[in-house]
């Protein structure tokens, strides 16, 4: 009994210490995980940036500024930003400019051959900065063949170079003249009006008429005397400017009138033949607006005047009978006009001779020199 209470009692002890031991490391353990929470939670509320590690590490990714993948955003923004502003300045069109291979900087006095715009670059889609007359005179600084720089005030303009000539090279005596070779091969049955605000419409023009003997058509007689006559009226100094070269065109008799307002011209001659139920009727005869022209009546007594020489001209150098002057409002072509203008009927194709006469090459010359004649008389040359 002795020997079985005192190992009782032993195993008493042993089983007291062993709790004792158990309780102390489960109280150091909960102290230990307790200090760890601390750290964490303060760690948290002072915003260090070495924060434990998460189990997921892409949950937050981007949240931190100055993080690695903000700057890589950044960087990738600033890019497509810098290529946005390329791709702008690359959609931007370059200005036109002189052609750098065949420019020629010198400047030189020169003058416009004709009525012309000034553009604001060197290209016929550049904005119009102003249109000027024939023999506007200007400080040429550059010309690359097609295009020259000209100075005005303290600006650089851009006129075509084929419209300037140099001052120095002007042998003409000053005086532009537009002939328009009446009707064309085929004629144009749509309206237009009379006049400027008319409310009266005609035909835009006609094909005209034909020789009774030869057949010639009026629209090749008028070509073939007009080119006639652009010769010789060069050959005595004068600009010379057509509305037609061809038959195959279409152009209303306001357009044709247009062509000479827009040229600026000293004078617009007329050229067409005339046709009547009567085939004796014979001779030439020019027209001209009345003094009562509600279109453009202020010119009548230069179209007058002009009406005036041509006709004496024309008839002195072919022995034609002389018609008359006839005064009319009815012409379109010459109701558009804002230039001095005549319509020469320089015979009957109707009358059989007159119609062969017309149709002779020779015959054809003295009626291009008398017209001429007449300019010359009109100019006072």
């Amino acid at each position: 009994m002795k020997k079985y209470g005192r190992m009782t009692v032993l195993l008493f002890v042993f089983a007291l210490l062993f709790t004792g031991c158990a309780e102390k490391g489960s109280q150091q353990q909960q102290q230990e995980l307790a200090a760890q929470h601390s750290d964490t939670a303060g760690q948290k509320e002072d915003g260090n940036t070495e924060t434990p590690k998460e189990k997921n590490p892409d949950s937050h990714k981007g949240q931190q500024p100055g993080s690695q993948e903000e700057k890589n955003s950044d960087s990738n923004k600033e890019q497509e930003s810098d290529g946005q502003q390329a791709g702008t300045s690359q959609q931007e069109p370059e200005l036109p400019a002189l052609n750098p291979d065949t420019v020629v900087y010198a400047e030189e006095n020169v003058v416009t051959t004709t009525s012309v715009n000034v553009r604001k670059a060197p290209s016929t889609d550049s904005e119009v900065y102003q249109k000027v007359p024939r023999r506007s005179a200007f400080t040429r600084t550059a010309d690359d063949g097609s295009w020259s720089a000209v100075k005005i005030g303290e600006e650089e303009y851009f006129i075509a170079s084929e419209f300037l000539q140099l001052a120095s090279e002007i042998q003409d005596n000053g005086c532009l003249v537009v002939i328009d070779a009446g009707h064309q091969a085929h004629g144009n049955s749509e309206q237009e009006p009379v006049g400027p605000g008319a409310s009266e419409t005609k035909a835009k023009v006609a094909s005209g008429t034909s020789g009774c003997v030869t057949g010639l058509n009026e629209y090749e007689l008028t070509l073939q005397v007009s080119l006639k006559l652009q010769e010789e009226l060069e050959a005595r100094g004068y600009q010379v400017m057509m509305v037609r070269t061809s038959h195959d065109v279409n152009i209303s008799n306001s357009e044709r009138a247009a062509v000479a307002n827009n040229a600026g011209a000293d004078a617009f001659v007329r050229i067409h033949a005339n046709g009547s139920e009567d085939s004796g009727q014979n001779g030439i005869l020019t027209i001209c607006p009345t003094p009562e022209n509600p279109y453009m009546g202020n010119l009548y007594s230069q179209c007058r005047s002009l009406s005036e020489s041509v006709l004496d001209g024309a008839v002195n150098a072919t022995g034609a009978n002389k018609q008359y002057i006839w005064e009319t409002d009815s012409m379109s072509g010459i109701n558009w006009c804002t230039v001095p203008v005549t319509i020469v009927e320089m015979g009957f194709m109707t009358n059989p001779a007159e119609d062969q006469n017309m149709a002779d090459d020779g015959y054809q010359q003295k009626l291009a020199t008398g017209i001429a004649d007449g300019l010359d008389a009109y100019f006072g040359n």
